[in-house]
């Protein structure tokens, strides 16, 4: 299989775009939701659920750890992006993200600054970027759709 050469940004078409896509086995692979572990479990709920805007689907103790409980959290399309693990508050050491990223239509991204604002949640904005953190100090970038 014979490779293109790169173009430079200004030459980037769709064609080429859909021709990479084609070689790259990877294409077919879509990131289906991420894991969060928290050792504030019900702060961590209530900012993505009341800050953030996401849906709760469900609580339910860990199938993989029957001693600690689950969230599963969906977007504005009933589709699964997070769910939330309660911690082991005694672990050295809690393996995480460092950052999220998500997008909104722009209307709820002018809500979601209004209610940092109200919550006095910090936040610092670049751009048309919202940038935050969680209850446990991941990242959040918050973009308007179209912008993403």
């Amino acid at each position: 299989m014979a490779f293109l050469p790169s173009p430079s940004r200004r030459q980037i078409t769709h064609e080429y775009l859909a021709e990479r896509a084609l070689r790259r086995p990877s294409s077919t692979i879509w990131l289906n939701h991420v894991c969060v572990s928290t050792t504030q479990f019900d702060k961590a709920l209530d900012f993505y659920v009341s800050t953030l805007g996401l849906s709760l689907r469900t609580v339910e103790l860990d199938p993989t750890e029957p001693s600690r409980l689950h969230a599963v959290l969906v977007d504005a399309e009933d589709c699964d992006v997070l769910e939330i693990v309660e911690a082991d508050p005694n672990a050295e050491q809690l393996a995480n993200v460092s950052q999220l990223g998500f997008c909104l239509p722009r209307r709820s991204w002018q809500l979601l600054r209004a209610r940092l604002d109200t919550q006095e949640h910090p936040y610092r904005v670049s751009g048309d970027l919202l940038v935050f953190e969680d209850a446990d100090g991941i990242v959040l970038r918050v973009q308007p759709l179209g912008e993403c």
